[in-house]
């Protein structure tokens, strides 16, 4: 059965079949806009930023952070050595950071409300501590909500040392939290970790638009 026909058979079982929801964060909760970090890497003196990945050394200082092969400290002195600047910790933060726009407060409620109705709801990003630490310090707090009224779990590669579409940190997951395979739904903006979540028995929808979603659960 082809990826897309496997997506579309949700809108009609969401409600029958599932017990976990487990979410990706950037552009499924969080809207992305990596131009405005690529900006803001050029203001503080990073020459022709584009895209990371036209940087190959930059891109693996990046990947490296997102995996916990290096901490903040060592990616800010990292990333001051490639980009010959002398930028402080505050300036390549906030710059880093200017990708991430928001959180709609409707998204923020869904997820309150899938926890009400007895979803048990997870987050399962590849993302690194800088970003992480903007999305609940300023994104997710709403009407004196926190991150964590809005997960049963939390699962950052920084953290565990692995990212998708790796098979083991869906093994991870699983293990951590008792959920069933087959009671699982995983919501992603990349074919890649859809396909990878499939593989390890779970079910999948790739969000293609940021609000996809939001219009089958």
């Amino acid at each position: 059965m082809a990826f897309r026909s496997v997506c579309t058979t949700f809108a009609n079982k969401i409600n029958m079949k599932y017990k976990n929801i487990v979410f990706d964060l950037g552009n499924v909760l969080v809207k992305l806009d990596e131009h405005e970090t690529m900006r803001r890497f050029e203001q503080l003196g990073l020459k022709e930023a584009g895209h990371l990945g036209d940087n190959p050394e930059m891109l693996k200082l990046f990947r490296d952070m997102g995996v916990g092969r290096v901490t903040n400290r060592e990616f800010f002195d990292g990333f001051r050595r490639i980009a010959n600047v002398e930028a402080t910790d505050e300036q390549i933060t906030d710059a880093a950071n200017g990708m991430l726009r928001y959180i709609p407060d409707e998204k923020k409620q869904k997820l309150l409300d899938l926890r009400k109705a007895g979803y048990r709801v997870f987050l399962l990003s590849n993302t690194n501590d800088i970003h992480w630490r903007y999305c609940a310090d300023v994104l997710f707090p709403m009407q004196g909500y926190g991150v964590d009224d809005y997960f049963d779990g939390i699962f950052l590669s920084q953290e565990v040392h692995m990212e998708k579409p790796d098979d083991r940190i869906f093994q991870m997951v699983m293990k951590e939290t008792g959920i069933q395979p087959n009671e699982t739904l995983f919501v992603d903006d990349l074919e890649a970790n859809c396909l990878a979540a499939m593989r390890n028995g779970w079910h999948a929808f790739q969000n293609k638009e940021f609000d996809d979603w939001m219009k089958i659960l």
